[in-house]
């Protein structure tokens, strides 16, 4: 229904009796019935004197109430014509993120789907050939869509030497940063994204069904390794009409995320405006901590708890010792949060608190040097009070685990995992390839493999690795033979 109008909605009435303005609560309505669906993008809203007439206001509310929606992008009105419900816009928050368009936009529940155009090797355009140090490489064309909407047409340039096969790799549908994970081990860890509008030309206005010369956004990236070396560079066209690009300011982060430029006059300095740099903020990305990337090196955690902890530091390096490295220190044990700063003064473990519940338990675990969080349920408010540590929270059903996902970006905690097996995890990550689960309960040297084989990202490993009285006693020895046994067996898992 795009050029006719429907009758006026009635979801809600207007209340004289509230304080609120009549145009803002008139808005409120008409917000609310578009959100609902009872008008699209491209409907024509009721007539100023149908909008009077429905909700008796005067035509100086309903003006007002119009004008607020049009400069909030609501609607747009056509002089003559009347105005229409406009186009609902993607919100993307990569831009200052070193996750991907595909993470971001699964993250809100939206279905991605990716139609490759080409892939392969080629030369590479001076720009990029400096940036990459290579004359040619990987080069994939792409069209992302969104809810079945094209949204962006994408095109990377890769290393060959650091990604060999990609090439010839399908990536339909698929994320390509989960890919460069989980067969390379590589990850985009800093860099630098820039964004400029531009108007569309030849192919790209082509792939996104619209008219030369239509105002598009440009997303230019470089992105980087852990180690400085240069991993990708893409260029991302997005309808300006269905995107816009949110970037976040942080507390107390002493360094401006955001440093806009003079936009340069024509046949002058052709610098876009710099919107941010990638790996500035705390907790913007699980992956790029010290947690996600011994997560993704060790693929195990170990789960310590007792009523009482011996020295951290013991317990810890044992099990560092046997090749466990991710430590956590649950937080049912009464003296937990010493432990945690005892094992904090070793150098080569990344120590974290489990059995968070609460934001209180949450920020005491963080004083105490808790490098990550683990919460065995869906608890909204650690995940907030995680601020700068990476939080894992838990689920069982996809729904829970899907959710926990969206409200951390990182690992979610399938939990307890002895009640599907290796089979419910195969199942779940089926449908959700993207979601990196971790099973945790009942977990032990006869079924790592299979968890891991299954699809986890990694797991997690209690008494069978850190028995109670083991704990209590600091039995380094025990400690660090159980740790090393557990390597052996993850070791002769292949990757993903």
């Amino acid at each position: 229904m795009a050029d006719q109008a429907r009758s006026p909605g009635r979801l809600r009435q207007i209340d004289r009796t509230a304080p609120t303005p009549l145009y803002h609560q008139l808005e409120q309505i008409i917000r609310a019935e578009i959100d609902a669906g009872l008008y699209r993008p491209g409907d024509l809203l009721p007539s100023e004197k149908e909008i009077c007439a429905t909700y008796d206001v005067s035509r100086s509310v309903t003006r007002q109430t119009l004008r607020n929606l049009a400069h909030a992008g609501f609607i747009r009105t056509v002089r003559g014509r009347g105005s229409f419900v406009a186009e609902k816009k993607l919100s993307e928050r990569f831009v200052q993120r070193a996750t991907g368009f595909y993470d971001d936009v699964t993250r809100m529940g939206l279905e991605v789907s990716t139609r490759v155009l080409r892939q392969g090797v080629t030369e590479v355009p001076l720009e990029v050939g400096e940036f990459l140090g290579v004359t040619h490489a990987i080069r994939i064309e792409r069209v992302r869509s969104v809810a079945g909407r094209v949204l962006a047409y994408v095109v990377t340039y890769l290393p060959r030497e650091r990604c060999p096969g990609l090439e010839t790799f399908d990536l339909t549908d698929r994320s390509l940063y989960a890919h460069l994970r989980s067969a390379y081990g590589l990850r985009v860890h800093s860099g630098e994204r820039t964004v400029e509008a531009v108007p569309a030309e030849g192919e790209v206005a082509h792939h996104l069904e619209v008219a030369e010369g239509t105002p598009l956004l440009l997303l230019r990236s470089a992105g980087r390794t852990h180690d400085g070396a240069p991993l990708e560079w893409f260029e991302a066209w997005h309808r300006a009409d269905r995107t816009r690009f949110e970037v976040e300011m942080i507390p107390g982060e002493p360094t401006l995320l955001f440093q806009p430029t003079v936009v340069p006059l024509p046949g002058g300095d052709r610098s876009p405006i710099r919107v941010d740099r990638l790996g500035s903020g705390p907790g913007v990305d699980v992956w790029s901590t010290p947690f996600g990337e011994r997560l993704q090196a060790d693929r195990i955690v170990a789960v310590v708890r007792a009523p009482r902890y011996a020295d951290g530091r013991v317990i810890a390096g044992a099990l560092a010792q046997g090749g466990v490295g991710l430590v956590e220190f649950t937080l049912t044990g009464e003296n937990a949060l010493e432990a945690i700063e005892q094992a904090r003064a070793l150098g080569d473990v990344v120590v974290g608190a489990g059995s968070v519940l609460d934001a209180g338990s949450a920020r005491l675990a963080i004083e105490a040097g808790a490098q990550f969080l683990v919460c065995p349920a869906l608890v909204p408010e650690v995940a907030s009070a995680g601020a700068a540590v990476p939080v894992i929270l838990a689920g069982q059903t996809p729904s829970e685990l899907l959710a926990a996902y969206r409200l951390t970006g990182g690992p979610v905690k399938l939990f307890p995992a002895s009640l599907g097996g290796p089979a419910y995890v195969r199942a779940v990550a089926a449908p959700m390839p993207h979601v990196p689960l971790m099973p945790s309960g009942g977990v032990d040297a006869s079924n790592i493999a299979a968890y891991l084989e299954a699809g986890a990202v990694a797991v997690n490993v209690g008494g069978p690795l850190c028995p109670p009285d083991a704990v209590a006693a600091g039995d380094a020895r025990e400690l660090a033979r159980r740790a090393a046994a557990l390597r052996a067996v993850i070791d002769k898992v292949p990757r993903g």
